[in-house]
């Protein structure tokens, strides 16, 4: 028996004192019926609201410190600022705040977890303006039939039964990977998500994400995809990183607002750099059907059934047409294994180093690495933590 199935079992021997029952949550929030309020209106906002209402609870508001969403309604939700929320909800409403956090939040009780608090500089905020009762949504992953078949983005909540289900692969994963550090991060991942999230997970520097060089060797003549482009900011760190060699870039972003910064960030490049990008205002898929999309206007933005707009979608295989790749970043909101898919090929072709972001589902966890050893049975894989448990990539080599 290994370490992975040692943390299982002493979960099923753990687990009565560790979970609380839907019934249990739904009493400890339900007391705040008509002054329930959601903090954020982005990925984990709205995956929380969905959550909300699959057991019949509806939020009044959602409170957002960008003023330029007052008035307007996030999935039928009206947005109102934090500083309105004692003149119009009250100050006995309850406040979950629904952004992705690093912090500690495990609490064994409601009035603890209110007591403690969490974001400082958003519990600050909203105690200025007079709430009272503020609280972590992460509080609720105690509660592992709430955050059961997951639909939309929620990283700091797993699936704990989905987990459970897929142990043995979860086993697998862990002996394959290449080195202590990856084997330690690994490990104490899986038991913030089943046993004690009070764990520091080993984290590395944000500047050096994506780009572990101490993995692999830099190249001058690196074809570097990057899945998720954003505002260029990965082909900014990658330009540092090889003094500005490499012999050919594609970017691909989807979401609008996010596109035009990528463009001005472009238009500033030197113009030898710029004839080598190939810049796709597509997301990064496994087919070229298109896709239904929510738009964040900045991070986060993410494919979904309730997007509220279509986008077009391109298969690396696709694109590249044949054409090889040495190195695939992957960041794009939890349709990375898509991306993979599309991406198979390529990957078994010419087997490029790969990045691929593997928290923005559950089963991320372990179906990413499993994707690559498929694709490419030697590849050796990483792991690396950014930001605690809830912003970590795997690496392909």
């Amino acid at each position: 028996m290994n370490i992975i199935q040692d943390i299982f079992k002493e979960f099923d021997n753990r687990r009565e004192e560790l979970e609380i029952s839907l019934e249990e949550m739904r009493q400890e929030i339900a007391v705040y019926k008509d002054k329930l309020l959601l903090y954020g209106a982005g990925s984990a906002g709205i995956a929380f609201l969905y959550f909300l209402r699959r057991i019949g609870l509806e939020p009044r508001f959602f409170l957002d410190a960008d003023r330029s969403k007052e008035g307007k309604e996030c999935e039928g939700v009206k947005i109102i600022t934090p500083d309105r929320v004692v003149e119009i909800a009250g100050e006995d409403a309850l406040v979950i705040v629904c952004i992705n956090t690093d912090g500690k939040r495990y609490c064994k009780s409601f009035d603890e977890a209110l007591r403690i608090g969490g974001h400082h500089a958003v519990y600050d905020k909203l105690r200025e303006a007079g709430c009272k009762n503020i609280i972590d949504y992460t509080f609720f992953r105690r509660c592992h039939e709430f955050f059961q078949k997951e639909k939309y983005n929620a990283p700091s909540c797993s699936d704990v039964g989905l987990m459970i289900k897929h142990k043995n692969e979860i086993a697998d994963v862990y002996e394959w990977l290449s080195d202590e550090q990856s084997k330690d991060v690994f490990e104490k991942i899986l038991r913030f998500r089943l046993l004690d999230d009070t764990l520091e997970i080993p984290t590395m520097t944000q500047e050096q994400q994506y780009f572990e060089y101490g993995f692999y060797e830099r190249r001058t003549d690196d074809i570097f995809v990057d899945c998720g482009a954003f505002n260029g900011i990965s082909f900014k760190t990658f330009l540092s990183e090889n003094n500005n060699q490499f012999e050919k870039y594609y970017g691909l972003e989807p979401d609008c607002v996010n596109w035009n910064k990528f463009m001005k960030y472009k238009e500033q490049l030197p113009e030898e750099i710029q004839k080598k990008m190939y810049c796709i205002r597509k997301a990064a898929w496994e087919n070229n059907e298109g896709i239904r999309f929510y738009s964040l206007h900045g991070p986060g933005s993410f494919a979904a059934d309730i997007g509220k707009e279509n986008v077009e979608t391109i298969s690396i295989d696709a694109m590249l047409n044949g054409q090889r790749a040495s190195y695939i970043k992957m960041n794009i909101e939890g349709s990375e294994k898509q991306a993979l898919k599309g991406a198979e090929e390529t990957v078994r072709k010419y087997k490029p180093r790969l990045a691929v972001a593997g928290y923005h589902r559950t089963e991320d966890f372990w179906k990413i690495p499993l994707m690559m050893k498929t694709y490419r049975e030697d590849y050796k894989i990483y792991l690396r933590s950014y930001m605690n448990h809830i912003s970590f990539v795997y690496y392909g080599v």
